[in-house]
């Protein structure tokens, strides 16, 4: 919800600061970049405090209470841009803290077959912030920028002390002892996890592309403008749905079958909504394509871990969360640079991102199979 906030009142708090809005989409794209730094920097902290068998929490305190301090200036430095834009860079940077840590604590104590489901549980959060963003801008209208941001920190300082509170209460850490056999599958799989990374840049820049850029224009196509508000968050109640789905879908056919074919019908879902004609056919292939990247996002968390354990599962997390990051500083660059420049293109770049991802997926596990 913080982003969300920060999202809403950023162009005021640029123009207090003297900085032209024409900036705001390449300013969020920074702020994206260091996301993806902080992401893999914080993940990497993770694993070796695991290593060395210490708790997480002391840590993640400490980085969120700079977040949530970082964050209750902002508005009040606005009006002084050098501290502005450090304060900014503070807050981006340490609020990475709450990203990976939560799926590093699942991957300790919770079984490999289990997190999905606990992360879709988790992601939750992120559904009903993106859900009620188009409300919040409504709400927040002519607010004074302090109170919301205030409230946001103080959230964020409150997940930070729920978390360490949870880990403290579970059992102390185990010695994880690696094998010459582990340390070299962990070495084979490092390519394909690498081949895994730009199958989620991919699949994250289609979503982003579809939710940022595409979806405002489907609807006023088909519908009164004045009900984007209540049109836009379908995806995301979607998201949510695919969510509470996920375990049941996953105890079915596993996470690799899952992932591959969320991606095919989630490519169909979304040349749905390109290819509409009326409302309802739109709103239905806006609910589906949330439904699959619930799907999509909670398979690839799973992957994430597995793919890292023992002692490397804050550095892939780390790494997922980080090209998640790239992807909407990618589709940030490209939209303020005004697109591909061609209509249908720019309406199709979602489904062909899929569709691509799809074929990695395909060929990646014909290659693992073998």
């Amino acid at each position: 919800m913080s982003w969300v906030v920060y999202v809403i009142f950023l162009p005021e708090l640029l123009t207090r600061s003297g900085i032209d809005q024409r900036y705001v989409p390449w300013f969020l794209a920074a702020d994206q970049l260091v996301f993806a730094l902080s992401d893999w920097s914080v993940g990497v902290a993770l694993d070796r405090a695991r290593a060395a068998l210490r708790r997480i929490g002391p840590l993640l305190v400490l980085l969120s209470t700079l977040s949530a301090l970082a964050m209750w200036l902002l508005p009040l430095l606005a009006g002084m841009p050098m501290l502005f834009l450090l304060m900014t860079t503070l807050w981006v940077a340490t609020s990475s803290a709450l990203r990976a840590p939560p799926y590093v604590l699942l991957s300790r104590y919770a079984g490999r077959s289990s997190i999905p489901r606990l992360a879709g549980i988790q992601l939750l959060g992120l559904a009903i912030a993106s859900s009620l963003a188009p409300y919040l801008a409504i709400v927040l209208k002519g607010v004074d920028a302090a109170l919301p941001f205030l409230l946001s920190a103080l959230a964020v300082g409150f997940s930070a002390l729920a978390l360490a509170y949870v880990e403290r209460s579970l059992p102390a850490a185990q010695s994880v002892v690696t094998s010459a056999k582990a340390n070299a599958v962990g070495r084979s799989g490092n390519a394909s996890w690498g081949y895994l990374l730009l199958v989620a840049w991919l699949l994250a820049v289609g979503q982003q592309w579809h939710t940022a850029v595409n979806s405002a224009p489907q609807f006023k196509r088909l519908a009164d403008p004045a009900l984007l508000p209540w049109l836009m968050p379908i995806f995301w109640v979607g998201f949510s749905f695919g969510l509470l789905l996920v375990e049941r879908v996953l105890r079915a056919c596993g996470v690799w079958l899952l992932l591959q074919l969320a991606c095919a019908a989630g490519a169909l879902a979304l040349t749905g909504t390109v290819m509409a004609g009326s409302l309802t056919v739109l709103a239905s292939s806006q609910f589906a394509a949330g439904v699959f990247w619930g799907f999509i996002l909670c398979a690839s968390i799973g992957l994430a871990t597995e793919c890292g354990q023992p002692l490397q599962t804050g550095r892939n997390t780390g790494a997922l969360m980080a090209t998640l990051a790239v992807a909407a500083m990618s589709r940030l660059g490209l939209a303020a640079s005004g697109g591909l420049g061609f209509a249908t293109v720019d309406a199709f770049l979602p489904v062909a991102a899929w569709c691509v991802a799809l074929l990695f997926l395909l060929r990646l596990r014909s290659l693992e199979s073998t």
